[in-house]
């Protein structure tokens, strides 16, 4: 129980079913136009959802919460180590003494980094408002960086059977256990649990999810 922040909230697709549910969450999100889309959709189920634009860098919301999540691997896009440091300060100092970060990230293995790269992919089908979105990438592995360069293409089909085309690129930094260990200790986290997924097997060399639980100190 207690106030909940979702950082990357987006349009919803996590937030708004939590609300349903009777949760005190708000949300953070550096797009504004993804924050509109989820007040309208929102708005058509009668909710009306506490959402901020904000940077995880640098944001101030005036309240504490129990638990701050960041799903869908959005803390990758901390491309930097001084960038990471800083969103997990920023976090710290938004959550309640002894509060809960909960946030998820990949855990690419030697194979699945050699299998993809440059490979396109069918990423994921989802429901995008009654639509049917299929999300193709083109991943490229950078090693020495630690850095997937990904070409996302989004094909949504329209109900006269036309289709939309949207094309984007973004860059992830990925994380290793222990250098996840230390960049929560340098800003005032205890780890309290670090998995392999989210029914809690444990992290192995084949993992290619970890879910990370840490303490504000």
């Amino acid at each position: 129980g207690g106030p909940m922040l979702e950082i990357g909230c987006g349009t919803g697709r996590v937030l708004l079913p939590t609300l349903e549910r009777g949760a005190d969450i708000q949300g953070l999100d550096l797009e504004p136009a993804m924050l509109e889309r989820l007040r309208a959709k929102a708005a058509a189920k009668g909710l009306a959802p506490r959402v901020y634009a904000g940077d995880m860098r640098d944001f101030t919301l005036p309240r504490r919460y129990r638990l701050v999540t960041i799903p869908f691997r959005a803390f990758l896009h901390m491309e930097s180590t001084e960038d990471q440091i800083r969103a997990l300060r920023c976090i710290r100092e938004h959550l309640e003494p002894g509060g809960l970060l909960a946030l998820n990230v990949f855990y690419p293995s030697q194979e699945t980094m050699s299998r993809d790269h440059g490979v396109r992919k069918l990423a994921m089908e989802v429901d995008g408002d009654g639509r049917p979105v299929q999300v193709w990438d083109v991943s490229r592995y950078d090693r020495a960086r630690q850095v997937v360069s990904v070409e996302r293409q989004v094909i949504a089909t329209n109900s006269d059977a036309s289709r939309s085309t949207i094309e984007y690129g973004f860059t992830l930094r990925w994380i290793y256990r222990f250098e996840m260990d230390l960049l929560l200790r340098a800003a005032g986290f205890a780890i309290r649990d670090i998995l392999g997924g989210f029914d809690r097997r444990p992290l192995t060399k084949d993992t290619d999810e970890m879910v990370v639980l840490a303490r504000r100190d």
